[in-house]
């Protein structure tokens, strides 16, 4: 995920581009930016600046620069892209980058530049492509270093240093056998301080525990997050190691994870320098359904029009019912979408988590009951209608608990993802339910 950059950097850059003269300029100061600095500033500027930019980009940088994008930006750039540039630009990235920007090809252009890959490169991505992006597997990188435990430690810093270069981030090597199979893993502090004439077997980690390949990316992190690792293997069902995650692909999954949740409650776009088209299209389709959820609101109230014709103070106090639903309702509903966003979810922890939504819902309920019932009365001098708003409160405060907790459950279930959705369609119930209640229960005692 790109991070922002010094803004005077960014000003120049934009005064650059303005200038008829920019293009030598533009490329010279672009040369001196990191991958995440050139992915931020893309990022961060209007579309048609977005071009220029890119095109003034070198092709050997262009592939750490689509690592860094938002991955919906990336696939815009890479739809403009011919197979045989994705292929040189790409050629240099690790496996589990790499993998990432081929998924996000169509079958026919990811085949393409397959076959322009050599050998080493296409195998390497062989191992991995078929995994899905949110699984461990999605997620591994197959550069790993392998000894075997008979092995001594001598050899294995022989062999390290005729490497030369190691993958980056390792921390640990994997003890392995001839068949691949998972056995522990070797430090590098443990090759450094220990006796050179001892076997791997006799050094290594036999109790660290290797990642599934089908373990979720959300579970990764925890598990990550929990142990305060650094780097993890990845083995098959069978054991058999495949590869290993970095801290850094961890990283990218929370920023990830944050930035979508914000996305779907806000309900906005995710690119905020995206076309007007983008924008229009996003937008109408959410004013629409909030547009549809006030009328069916105002239908509602319709029926009760003889209502305020005789008692008008009940349209000064029925939004009051329904706001206090409304907000009681949301705080349920982000309470089950985070416990389910954290894996906090099973059965037992369900239904605990229902109890105490219910069981605050009627000790709100019943304070704010006998508030608004004081309030009323004190207000409008009629008892009666006091008692409405309170019994009206009381209901639409435990339908709120009940509706913002078995809501989100009910649209995962129809393949809905309820923090887009959830929030317009809760509003919509207490609405109702707090119009209806009120108005109804106005209709029988007062009137």
């Amino acid at each position: 995920m790109a991070e922002k950059f010094s803004s005077s950097k960014f000003e120049l850059i934009q005064e650059t581009i303005e200038n008829p003269e920019f293009k030598s300029k533009l490329s010279n100061i672009l040369k001196e930016m990191s991958a995440n600095d050139l992915a931020s500033l893309i990022q961060n500027s209007p579309p048609q600046e977005r071009k220029i930019i890119w095109d003034s980009i070198e092709l050997e940088n262009e592939g750490e620069v689509l690592g860094e994008l938002d991955e919906r930006l990336r696939d815009e750039l890479l739809k403009e892209m011919e197979p045989e540039e994705i292929s040189l630009a790409i050629s240099d990235l690790e496996v589990d980058d790499l993998v990432d920007i081929l998924q996000a090809l169509p079958e026919k252009i990811t085949n393409d530049v397959l076959a322009l890959m050599n050998s080493r490169d296409r195998g390497r991505i062989e191992n991995v492509i078929d995994f899905s992006e949110e699984s461990a597997g999605g997620l591994m990188n197959t550069d790993v270093i392998t000894v075997r435990a008979e092995n001594t430690i001598e050899l294995v810093s022989r062999y390290l240093r005729f490497l030369k270069n190691l993958p980056q981030n390792t921390d640990d090597i994997y003890v392995v056998t001839k068949n691949d199979e998972y056995l522990g893993i070797l430090p590098i502090t443990k090759i450094l301080t220990s006796d050179q004439n001892m076997t791997v077997r006799e050094v290594m980690d036999t109790e660290f525990q290797p990642i599934n390949s089908s373990l979720n990316e959300v579970d990764v992190y925890d598990l990550f997050k929990a142990k305060d690792l650094f780097s993890a293997p990845v083995v098959n069902d069978k054991n058999q190691l495949l590869g290993r995650i970095t801290v850094d692909d961890i990283i990218e999954i929370g920023a990830d994870e944050v930035q979508e949740d914000f996305r779907a409650l806000a309900q906005i776009e995710e690119d905020i320098f995206s076309s007007p088209k983008k924008s229009i299209k996003n937008r109408i389709f959410w004013l629409s359904i909030n547009l549809l959820t006030a009328i069916i609101a105002a239908a509602s109230i319709n029926l009760f029009a003889d209502v305020f014709e005789k008692v008008i103070y009940a349209a000064v106090l029925m939004p009051i019912v329904a706001s206090m639903g409304g907000i009681a309702a949301t705080q349920t509903l982000g309470i089950y979408i985070r416990a389910e966003a954290m894996r906090k979810l099973n059965r037992k922890n369900f239904r605990y988590l229902f109890r105490r939504e219910f069981i605050v819902s009627i000790v709100n309920a019943i304070f704010f009951s006998i508030f608004i019932f004081g309030i009323t009365y004190l207000w409008f001098s009629d008892y009666n209608l006091a008692i409405a708003i309170a019994i009206a409160m009381i209901l639409n405060l435990i339908m709120a608990a009940v509706g913002g907790f078995f809501l989100p459950y009910i649209l995962r279930k129809i393949g809905y993802d309820p923090a887009i959705s959830g929030g317009v369609i809760i509003t919509t119930i207490t609405d109702l339910v707090g119009f209806v209640t009120f108005l109804g229960i106005v209709s029988l005692l007062v009137i």
